[in-house]
C-alpha cells in the first residue's frame, strides 16, 4: 500500500505492526506486493521507482491509514516483476519471517487479502535500503539514488580522491563543471575531485542529509533542477542567495552544516561587464531588458541590478515579472527612475527600442516544448508549426527595433544556437552565450570553497579563472 502522487509515483511504503522491530534493525530488505507496482503501473496505490526515496510506515491494525508514530525513509534499490509460480526461495532471502519461501509467501498474502493468491498472478518483489544506512556520495550511487553524469568531460567516478565536490544535476547534459573544477585541481596540486551526477530533485532533502554525512564531501553544485529544491533544505543561506531565492552551490562547514550561495548572477554579470569593457562601457546606468523571470534569470536580474544597470523583464506569466520586480526593489532599496520595470512578453516591443543589451533567461530555445521559440516574441502553446512560425514572424519584426550596437546575449548552453541567438547572429548583431557565465560562477564558487588554501600558495582568482577558461575552451 502507498500513498500515490499525481505522476502514480507512490510515496509511502506499509507493513504490519508485528513487523515493526525487524524493519527497525535493518533486518529487512526485500517486500513483495501482489500486482504491478513498478513505475508504469496503472495500479491507483501506484509504483515505485529505483533510486527514489519512500516513507517506511507501520499500520497500528486493521483500521487503515492509522499508522504509528516511527516512521523511516528507506531508498528503493531494486525491483522485480514475477509470477509467483517463478519466484524463487533466493528472492526472498531479506524478506520478512514467513514468506521466505513461494510456499510461505502464498499462504501469507492468501490469509492477507482473504483469497487465495493464483500461482499465475503477478508480484513485485521490492529491494530497499534504509536512507540511514547511507553515509556517502558513493553509497548513492550505489544504492541508485544518484548515476555518474555521462556527457560532461573529464567526469570519472574517483571517489578515493581526498575531498569531492559533488554538483548535482536533473538530466545529463555536457556540463562544463567536471572539467573545469578538475583541471584546477591538477594545476593548484589537490588532492581532490569534482564528480557531477544525475538524479531527482524530489529526493533532494535526503541527498543532502547524507552529504552532511559524508567526510569526504566538502561541497558542489546544485544545477539544473536543484537549484530551488536545495534552497529548503540547507542550514544557512548567504544573504544575496535568501533574496533570490535559489542556490547554485553548497559549501559544507566543519560542523557539517551546509551552507547556500548563488553565483549564477555574478558569473553572468561578469561576463557582460567584460564584454562592455572591450567596447568601451561599463554597465551602470545601462538599460538590460531581460526576457524570463524564473530559474536562473532570478540571479542575473539581482546582479545586473546590483551593478546599476536599468532593468526592465519580460516574462510569459507577467504575475512573475511583477514579484521579482518588486523583490530587487525592495532588497536594493531602488526609487524612482532606477526601479526595475516590468511587463508581459507582448509588451517587448514597446520597451526595446532603446536596449543597451537584450538577455535571454527563458526556457524558449531550451529543450522540450519551447525548444522552437524565439525568446523576442510571444509564444501559443502547443508548439504547432503554424504556433511556431507566428512566433518567428513575430521576433523577426521585433529585432529591428533593436539599436545595432546592443548585446543579445541567451544564457543557454545548447549544441546549436538558441532562434533567438540564431537570428542575432545573422542579422549582424554582437552576441555572447552563456559559457563565459559558466566559467565566472565556476571560480566565484572553488574561491568560497578554497581562498585560504589557494592565497596560502600564492594563487589568485584571476589564476583560477585562467585555469578554467581554457578547460572549458575559452581564450581569455
Amino acid at each position: 500500500m502507498a500513498e500515490n502522487t499525481k505522476a502514480n509515483l507512490a510515496t509511502e511504503l506499509w507493513f504490519l505492526r508485528e513487523e515493526k522491530e525487524l524493519l527497525q534493525k535493518g533486518a529487512v530488505k526485500t517486500s513483495v506486493r501482489v500486482g504491478d507496482r513498478t513505475s508504469i503501473t496503472t495500479d491507483p496505490k501506484g509504483g515505485y521507482k529505483i533510486g527514489s526515496f519512500v516513507t517506511l510506515k507501520i499500520q497500528k491494525g486493521v483500521t487503515p491509514h492509522v499508522f504509528d508514530d516511527w516512521e523511516t525513509k528507506i531508498v528503493i534499490t531494486d525491483m522485480h516483476l514475477k509470477r509467483l509460480s517463478d519466484i524463487k526461495d533466493a528472492d526472498l532471502s531479506e524478506s520478512l519471517p514467513g514468506q521466505q519461501s513461494q510456499k510461505e509467501l502464498k499462504e501469507k498474502l492468501s490469509r492477507f487479502y482473504g483469497r487465495e493468491i493464483k500461482e499465475d498472478e503477478l508480484m513485485t518483489i521490492i529491494n530497499f535500503e534504509l536512507a540511514d544506512n547511507l553515509k556517502s556520495a558513493e553509497d548513492l550511487v550505489k544504492a541508485k539514488i544518484l548515476q555518474l553524469a555521462e556527457q560532461p568531460k573529464d567526469n570519472t567516478a574517483e571517489f578515493s580522491a581526498e575531498h569531492l565536490t559533488v554538483p548535482l544535476i536533473e538530466h545529463d547534459y555536457p556540463a562544463m563543471t567536471p572539467a573545469m573544477w578538475n583541471a584546477a585541481y591538477k594545476a593548484f596540486e589537490l588532492n581532490d575531485r569534482n564528480i557531477m551526477l544525475v538524479g531527482d530533485p524530489r529526493g533532494c532533502e535526503e541527498i543532502l542529509k547524507i552529504f552532511r554525512r559524508d567526510p569526504k564531501f566538502i561541497g558542489g553544485g546544485m544545477g539544473v533542477g536543484f537549484k530551488d529544491e536545495a534552497v529548503k533544505f540547507v542550514d544557512e543561506l548567504d544573504s544575496l542567495a535568501k533574496a533570490i531565492g535559489s542556490i547554485n552551490f553548497v559549501r559544507k562547514t566543519s560542523d557539517n552544516k551546509l551552507i547556500g550561495y548563488n553565483t549564477d548572477g555574478l558569473g553572468y554579470a561578469l561576463s557582460l561587464e567584460n564584454t562592455f569593457r572591450k567596447n568601451g562601457k561599463q554597465l551602470t546606468g545601462q538599460k538590460a531588458v531581460i526576457l524570463g523571470a524564473g530559474g536562473t534569470g532570478n540571479a542575473v536580474a539581482f546582479a545586473l541590478a546590483q551593478k546599476g544597470m536599468r532593468l526592465f523583464i519580460f516574462n510569459r506569466t507577467v504575475e512573475k515579472a511583477e514579484t521579482l520586480s518588486e523583490r530587487i526593489n525592495g532588497y536594493l532599496k531602488l526609487t524612482g527612475d532606477a526601479k526595475v520595470r516590468f511587463g508581459g512578453e507582448d509588451k517587448i516591443a514597446s520597451d526595446i527600442s532603446n536596449a543597451d543589451v537584450v538577455i535571454n533567461v527563458s526556457t524558449k530555445g531550451a529543450a522540450g516544448e519551447m525548444q522552437n521559440y524565439n525568446a523576442l516574441a510571444s509564444a501559443k502553446l502547443p508548439a504547432t508549426p503554424e504556433n511556431v512560425n507566428e512566433n518567428e514572424k513575430e521576433a523577426e519584426q521585433i529585432i529591428k527595433l533593436i539599436p545595432r550596437q546592443a548585446i543579445l546575449s541567451d544564457i543557454l548552453l545548447t549544441k546549436e544556437p538558441t532562434p533567438f541567438m540564431r537570428l542575432a547572429q545573422t542579422r549582424g548583431f554582437q552576441t555572447l552565450d552563456g559559457l563565459p557565465m559558466v566559467v565566472n560562477q565556476g571560480v566565484e564558487a572553488f574561491w568560497l570553497l578554497y581562498e585560504k588554501i589557494l592565497k596560502e600558495k600564492g594563487i589568485n582568482k584571476q589564476d583560477v579563472t585562467k585555469i578554467m577558461s581554457k578547460a572549458a575552451g575559452i581564450k581569455i
